[in-house]
């Protein structure tokens, strides 16, 4: 302002001397000079009037600054600008709503899936569930090998005749509300299903909470799938297969309550996964005060801590290329594949001391043994070990995936359950499978024919768990809607399962039409 005062009086004073250096010679116009010297004197005035007025002041800017920024502040919190939030629709992905600063960004969908099956079950179709014993009477052989005195039996089983079963099956259907919040680094995930019991009883899948720390370091707390198997971790709309192997089911902990340290250590290329959990199955069980009709306390607190570790490497292509198990890719010229591994323990309270009640939640299906015919099931009550490695390819449309299973099941000698018979004095029994699946785009990106073959076996056990299926897949609009179709047939199924659509210990032979939708 004092800058722009003198600036002006300076002015004044340089016309001041123009007009006295002319004053002789123009001596007629003295009185015009001094009405513009008054005139511009009056504006001067004028002007440091202007500048004097503190109308805006240094104090008041910065208030002003202030109260704009916590106008916005606020606006991002409630999404009340009109640039600030979109708002749409992926497919596959579901509706979104999200600030422009991606700090919040949150989506709702979800799938259907509903299906035809047809399957045929027949008890001695060919094959009678049979077992041999040696039974010996009199003097045992002689010392030199042979077999003088023992003699030979063989049982025979034979199981009523179950017929088939046909009918039409809503297999999933499931609705996830899914993103981030405040901060990119924390997410979450929730997700249900409608027809996650025999009854239509809604169940939750998962139910969780994230936070990135970088690429290296991330945590994810709740209710998830565990890390163990790849083929449980491919979604279930991205399988080539309804069902996963058959094979896999004694080995799969597939959803549990607990923690989870993740990352990748080369982005995209080396990927690993730190499990503690409540033990395998665990993800319906609720808080530990609920109480039975009795008045005693539920067997919600499941103390039977599990751990797991998988750890998986794309030696060439990326880890997201292995998301889904068809090759789908927009140039699938260049060959690439997977390997992972993964091993876990399953801990088995089964103590009399155990609090509220000893645990006995945990069952392997597909036991073969010697002292019963065809397969059985059993009921942990000891620590189980297992591990798994897999691998998996693709190229020009072409896909391959292969994995194999271990697990080594056994007996807790504090307690007085013991394993099955046929085991004798054992303390532990080992159980292993193995499958391989093949497929090709005879149509790229449309229609897809893909084959199967898996084996479940048991240490000492004389049967063979063996399931042959092949299916093909018209995709719609990717895996966002697609038909799939398959036929699986096993000469002697070790588990009944629903899902699978086999009966145990018998001859089954199925066939599934399924419609899905993604949205």
């Amino acid at each position: 302002m004092q800058l722009s005062t003198f600036s002006h009086r300076a002015a004044l004073a340089a016309v001041a001397v123009v007009l006295a250096s002319t004053a002789g010679a123009y001596a007629d116009d003295t009185a015009d000079l001094a009405a513009e010297l008054k005139a511009l004197k009056t504006r001067i005035a004028e002007l440091e009037a202007k500048n004097n007025e503190n109308w805006l002041t240094e104090e008041r800017a910065t208030q002003i600054k202030s109260l704009v920024q916590e106008v916005i502040a606020d606006a991002r919190t409630r999404g009340n600008f009109s640039d600030g939030v979109n708002v749409g629709y992926k497919p596959g992905e579901g509706i979104f709503i999200g600030t422009t600063d991606k700090r919040t960004n949150i989506s709702i969908g979800g799938f259907a899936q509903v299906r035809y099956t047809y399957a045929q079950h027949n008890a001695y179709n060919g094959r009678t569930i049979s077992r041999q014993i040696d039974t010996t009477s009199g003097t045992p052989g002689s010392s030199d090998g042979s077999t003088a005195g023992r003699t030979t039996t063989r049982t025979r089983y034979v199981i009523d005749d179950p017929a088939n079963a046909s009918g039409f099956d809503i297999r999933r259907a499931r609705i996830t509300v899914g993103g981030n919040v405040f901060s990119e680094d924390i997410t979450f995930k929730l997700e249900g299903d409608f027809y996650g019991s025999s009854t239509g009883a809604f169940t939750v899948t998962d139910a969780w909470i994230g936070y990135k720390f970088n690429d290296l370091f991330r945590i994810r707390a709740g209710s998830f799938k565990v890390p163990f198997a790849k083929t449980e971790l491919v979604s279930d709309t991205s399988l080539s297969f309804m069902e996963r192997p058959e094979v896999l089911a004694p080995f799969n902990p597939s959803r549990a309550l607990g923690v989870s340290l993740f990352g990748d250590i080369v982005k995209d290329t080396l990927a690993y996964e730190i499990n503690a959990n409540d033990g395998q199955g665990t993800n319906t069980l609720r808080r530990v005060d609920t109480v039975q009709g009795d008045g005693t306390v539920s067997n919600n607190l499941d103390n039977r801590m599990s751990y797991y570790g998988r750890l998986q490497w794309a030696g060439s292509g990326s880890l997201r290329d292995f998301r889904d198990e068809a090759d789908r890719r927009d140039n699938n010229s260049a060959f690439i594949w997977m390997l992972g591994g993964a091993v876990g323990m399953e801990s088995q309270n089964s103590s009399v001391r155990a609090f509220p009640s000893p645990q006995g939640s945990t069952t392997v299906p597909g036991l073969s043994t010697n002292d019963s015919a065809g397969f059985t099931n059993y009921t942990l009550n000891g620590d189980l070990y297992r591990g798994t490695i897999d691998w998996s390819a693709k190229w020009q449309g072409w896909s391959f995936v292969t994995a194999a299973y271990f697990q080594q099941v056994n007996h807790n000698p504090g307690t007085s359950a013991s394993l099955p018979t046929g085991y004798g004095t054992k303390d532990s029994f080992f159980q292993h499978a193995y499958y391989g699946q093949l497929s090709y785009m005879l149509m790229p990106k449309k229609l897809e024919v893909v084959g199967r073959a898996g084996f479940l076996l048991t240490e000492g056990g004389p049967n063979i768990g063996e399931y042959y299926s092949l299916g093909m897949n018209y995709y719609l609009f990717g895996q966002n809607a697609k038909i799939q179709s398959d036929v699986t047939y096993t000469p002697e199924a070790a588990y009944t399962d629903a899902a699978a659509s086999t009966l145990q210990n018998t001859h089954n032979i199925s066939f599934r039409v399924q419609l899905q939708l993604k949205f």
